[in-house]
């Protein structure tokens, strides 16, 4: 048991390998925030929302690419055993360069890609397990069996399958994806966003759009809604300090918005919130 004292075991981090049992009749969120993550399902059955992609099948032996920041939802079907992969961007250099390579294919399917886990990559994803579970947490496992992953990937799938499986998360908008993502919540209009990336309105809705599909403006508004919703369900703080932190002019408009938007008041949706279950954390 040695590991377990080592400077490299690490217990709460944002990359690397966990494993669930699911529930059935369970209902789970994975927390991208900080990064992409792999689904690597080893038994049962589950059916995925992510992003643009709803209620995908998922059955046993089977994988998907959750992009970071992506809304997701994870309802059980039959009692459920998954590996997650939170990936590590610090991979080795040959690794990203073929990571990279990939982007030369044009081709993108409209359906949400789902791939076998094949023999190969079963036996390493099987040794990830065992490690695990005795608890064998070092930093270096984690990395070095992602590493052996994607050399499996590189081995047994084609090019062509794992481009579909990446695309979500290739291409050169990376940089201003993380931009966005990492300062969205300190600003409060896009001419302020604008500002902040040292670039003009203009050329920043053009930028924005060409990266998120849709309005600087519009998308601010959907995060601010998701923001407001948070705020209600995932604390006890009053409704009229929720007000006032989002520059609502009264209660009563902030109670008006929330009709609008979620189709309740405040407080039913605090209390609705009590209900779902809690999500995956890593």
């Amino acid at each position: 048991k040695e590991h377990l004292s080592c400077i490299n075991y690490q217990i709460n981090v944002n990359t690397g390998f966990v494993y669930y049992n699911l529930e059935k009749d369970s209902v789970s969120k994975i927390d991208n925030s900080a990064s992409p993550c792999i689904l690597f399902l080893l038994d049962g059955e589950v059916s995925i929302d992510s992003g643009e992609y709803q209620n995908v099948h998922i059955e046993k032996d089977k994988m998907v690419l959750i992009p970071q920041h992506v809304d997701n939802k994870i309802e059980v079907i039959y009692d459920a055993k998954c590996l997650l992969l939170f990936w590590n961007k610090d991979i080795r250099v040959c690794d990203k360069v073929y990571m990279n390579s990939l982007s030369s294919y044009k081709e993108r399917k409209k359906e949400m890609c789902v791939l076998p886990i094949r023999d190969p990559l079963q036996a390493v994803l099987n040794s990830v397990v065992a490690y695990l579970y005795a608890k064998m947490q070092c930093k270096h496992m984690h990395l070095i069996k992602q590493q052996e992953v994607l050399l499996v990937l590189r081995g047994y799938y084609t090019k062509k399958e794992l481009f579909t499986f990446f695309s979500s998360i290739l291409g050169n908008t990376g940089h201003f994806e993380d931009f966005v993502m990492n300062n969205y919540r300190k600003v409060k209009s896009v001419k302020e966003f604008a500002g902040l990336y040292c670039t003009s309105e203009r050329s920043f809705n053009r930028k924005f759009q060409n990266c998120f599909k849709e309005s600087p403006y519009q998308w601010m508004q959907k995060k601010k809604a998701e923001l407001i919703r948070e705020k209600i369900s995932e604390s006890d703080t009053p409704f009229q300090e929720i007000a006032m932190d989002f520059d609502f002019n009264s209660q009563a408009h902030f109670t008006s918005y929330c009709k609008r938007l979620f189709g309740m008041t405040p407080s039913k949706l605090r209390t609705e919130s009590k209900k779902v279950a809690p999500d995956l954390e890593y």
